[in-house]
């Protein structure tokens, strides 16, 4: 009986996975072009075609030289790796630019850290949103290694540090795919990063975003290492590092959190109890201390009592997400600042919630998440124009396309966004493939990804939130590749001699 409901469940879940998906796809496509990304459903329609045919070529092109590829998979990778990085820096080279807003005061406050031993040009900033904090610790760290290599050029610096963790996302991501798919799933991740034009320009992009990238992947994979290992050392060893991994994440970008709380969930899911007890105490205390490092760090520059007094609270964020089209709004942190009682603004600001939200009404409150599903999940560039949009400090005509108003920029946005459709179509169509016949492969990554998705509907809306799960969004959408070449994995899984770890495959524990 409980076996039966269980899979109820998991069915429910994954349907309801894919509908979301669905709605925001359906969303993304009719009303995509109403507002930022300048697309028309015609355009959108040819690029989600075109990436859906040439990602199944290749599917089943690595059907046909599977033994080749597995013979090979290490000088691939490393081709791979090799070509992205080269070309992410000729990139970054000819995009330089001078930061500004928030990315200045990453870049910016960590450069001065290094230089002056402190960054009091941006005390205020850090009073108000002491969460980007942990960026400006990690750039830090970036720019003083690079110093002492004797890289003077912290824009440069940046962008290989940045580069680099782009490149180890790829890595860890292939080798997360071969686990699920064996080195087909491993090849088709490459392909996916290869076919999405973001990731030739993320170097320059070093914010929190794309400085956080790595660690959802990471960690989920450190949590796929750590099941298969039989010595009980070894799997708290690596539980270790899934806390670090998680701690450290977290403090640049918070969002990392939800894979370690999708990791638990799945724990309580298959009753592995002692498991998920030693998970959650061993990532908790990491986790606590890496928070009480951090603070130790923040306090050591900024004086506590002023920055509990004028720091952003996590309320406000919830507030203007309900207004508007979702996104910042100045006057919304007029309101918020205010009150220079904290209690009285924390009631404030429930007290305005709870009046968008009756405002609204359940039809309004749905064509609102509607329009902030666009904007969040939408953008197939991931935002970069964000941080690559400061003033430019040498000239490139590749400006033209990654820039909004730029020449080409329209055909650069509706070739990346029809990228990015074509994976949400691949990932509704795997999350439905396995309602019929439930496995529990997947339920990670889209327990993550989901939680996601539910986090920033909530919360204030911006095109690039999303980016740092994409790679667990690639992972989610590779099964629906499954069955497209002449043999699919499940089938191929039941032969002697095949892959381990494949899509139906149920894994050891």
């Amino acid at each position: 009986m409980l076996r039966t409901c269980k899979t109820a469940l998991l069915r429910l879940f994954y349907i309801l996975f894919a509908l979301t998906f669905l709605w925001l796809t359906a969303h993304i496509t009719v009303n995509g072009g109403w507002y930022y990304y300048e697309q028309t459903e015609l355009g959108l329609m040819l690029a989600v075609a075109l990436a859906l045919i040439l990602l199944v070529t290749v599917w089943r092109l690595t059907t046909h030289f599977e033994a080749a590829l597995a013979r090979r998979a290490g000088i691939i990778t490393a081709v791979f790796l090799a070509f992205m990085g080269i070309v992410q820096l000729i990139f970054a080279l000819r995009l330089r630019y001078k930061p500004v807003f928030d990315i200045d005061a990453i870049f910016g406050g960590a450069s001065q850290w290094v230089e002056t031993g402190s960054f009091p040009s941006y005390y205020d900033y850090y009073y108000r949103f002491a969460n980007n904090f942990g960026g400006l610790r990690f750039m830090y760290h970036i720019l003083r290694l690079a110093d002492a290599l004797g890289v003077r050029d912290k824009y440069l610096a940046a962008c290989l540090a940045n580069g680099a963790l782009s490149l180890v996302t790829m890595y860890v991501t292939g080798q997360v795919a071969k686990k699920h798919l064996g080195v087909r799933g491993q090849m088709m991740a490459y392909a996916l990063f290869a076919l999405s034009p973001p990731f030739y320009f993320l170097a320059p992009a070093f914010y929190t975003d794309a400085l956080s990238m790595p660690f959802p992947v990471l960690t989920y994979w450190l949590w796929l290492l750590a099941k298969d290992r039989p010595r009980r050392r070894d799997k708290l060893m690596l539980y270790a590092l899934i806390g670090l991994a998680v701690s450290l994440g977290a403090q640049i970008k918070a969002t990392v959190l939800i894979v370690f709380i999708a990791i638990l969930l799945d724990g309580l899911w298959r009753g592995q109890w002692k498991r998920t007890a030693a998970i959650a105490l061993i990532g908790a205390v990491i986790l606590l201390a890496g928070q009480a490092g951090l603070e130790h760090a923040i306090f050591r520059h900024l004086d506590r009592a002023r920055s509990e007094q004028e720091r952003i609270p996590v309320l406000h964020w919830v507030m203007m997400g309900l207004d508007g089209n979702g996104m910042y709004n100045p006057t919304d942190y007029a309101f918020t600042e205010s009150f220079t009682d904290k209690d009285a603004q924390r009631a404030a600001l429930k007290q305005e919630i709870r009046n968008r939200i009756q405002a609204l009404g359940p039809e309004g409150l749905l064509r609102h998440l509607g329009q902030k599903g666009v904007i969040l999940f939408g953008d197939g560039t991931y935002g970069l124009s964000d941080c690559l949009g400061g003033e430019p400090l040498t000239e490139s005509r590749l400006r033209e396309w990654v820039l909004p108003g730029g020449t080409y920029n329209g055909i650069y946005k509706h070739i990346c966004t029809g990228v990015l459709l074509a994976v949400y179509l691949l990932l509704i169509a795997a999350a439905l493939r396995d309602s019929r016949r439930p496995n529990e492969d997947m339920l990670i990554p889209r327990l993550a990804v989901f939680g996601l998705v539910l986090f920033l509907l909530m919360w204030e809306a911006r095109w690039r939130y999303f980016s740092n799960f994409i790679p667990l969004i690639f992972l989610c959408a590779l099964p629906g590749l499954d069955g497209v070449g002449r043999q699919s994995v499940a089938q191929r899984a039941a032969r002697p001699g095949s892959m381990p770890n494949a899509v139906g495959e149920r894994s050891e524990l």
